[in-house]
């Protein structure tokens, strides 16, 4: 006689509140993957910055001469409150071919949900914040980037960075460009093989054709994408990143679309946290019999020393 529980005959359950599933739409997405993640931050909180100017004295003498100091400053880091909602009525689906997705039975229940709707709903979900996550901009008429600033907002808004322009992106341009973001890196940073030049995978397909025309693999040998190729004569890496896909034909100082950038020096990503109030949420409503889920976190970027990035956008 069998012991314990036997279960091979249940359908798997939608967990009604997974943290896994939080920590994904959150974490996972390619830019916030680099990102410092600053937890509690239910509506704004501030950077702490210090910087620290010690000067050397002549040591031969035995008074003590307080000298140098330390420099305190703030930059606000804000994160805004996102919702994804929605109710999922199963009958709708009886009498087209997707009734086969559906269990013996009239009544419907989150079990019903497929994986792969789950992970389609996830992966779309990813995808908007990595694009929000550099194009979200507050006054934006768009859904998918009204509700928090981007980095490329908040980048092109502060003091002090370091400009890098030319006319046109293209492949005849290309090259010479990243050479000359390269060059405006600030020399206390050059040589830094964490500072990486981060632009979209359409920017990246062009210089890495550009470095193929012109004889230089700087390709990763076995490597079929924009991944792992390193800026040419240099030790930094060209990250693509989605969020930045589509902006090489803008232009104007409000619109840089390739940052080089020190991320764990820069990068701060404001969230509240996945264990508490942030819930993802699947669930059976007994009052209408419809399937709903809710996801609901705060989200909100900021960057802590903009003379330490650099930007590029066609003149």
């Amino acid at each position: 006689m069998a012991t314990g529980f036997t279960v091979l005959s249940l359908t798997d359950y939608v967990n009604e509140q997974s943290r896994e599933l939080l920590t994904a739409l959150q974490f996972e997405n390619e830019t916030a993957s680099y990102a410092n993640i600053q937890p509690g931050v239910k509506s704004s909180a501030a950077l702490q910055i210090l910087t620290s100017t010690p000067i050397p004295q002549d040591g031969s003498t035995c008074a003590f001469n307080a000298s140098g100091g330390t420099t305190f400053t703030q930059r606000i880091l804000s994160t805004s409150a996102v919702k994804y909602q929605d109710t999922l009525c199963f009958r709708t689906l009886e009498a087209k071919w997707t009734q086969l997705l559906l269990k013996r039975g009239q009544k419907y229940d989150e079990s019903n949900v497929p994986a792969a709707m789950v992970a389609d709903l996830v992966a779309q979900i990813k995808a908007q914040q990595e694009t929000a996550d550099w194009q979200g901009d507050t006054t934006s008429t768009s859904a998918y980037l009204s509700r928090y600033d981007g980095l490329i907002k908040i980048i092109a808004a502060a003091s002090g960075t370091n400009v890098a322009t030319a006319s046109t992106w293209n492949a005849s341009n290309a090259r010479a460009i990243v050479k000359n973001i390269i060059s405006k890196i600030p020399a206390a940073l050059k040589g830094s093989h964490s500072v990486k030049i981060f632009m979209g995978y359409d920017a990246a397909e062009t210089y890495r054709q550009a470095l193929m025309d012109a004889n230089l693999f700087h390709v990763p040998a076995g490597s079929g994408n924009q991944h792992g190729i390193m800026a040419e004569g240099s030790v930094h890496e060209v990250v693509p990143v989605h969020g930045l896909d589509g902006l090489t034909a803008s232009s104007g100082t409000s619109a840089p679309f390739i940052f080089a950038l020190d991320p764990d020096r820069n990068l701060y990503l404001g969230v509240d946290s996945p264990d508490e109030e942030d819930q993802a949420e699947m669930w059976y409503s007994q009052d209408d019999q419809n399937v709903k889920y809710s996801f609901r976190f705060r989200r909100g970027w900021q960057i802590a020393f903009p003379s330490e990035i650099v930007e590029y956008a066609n003149s």
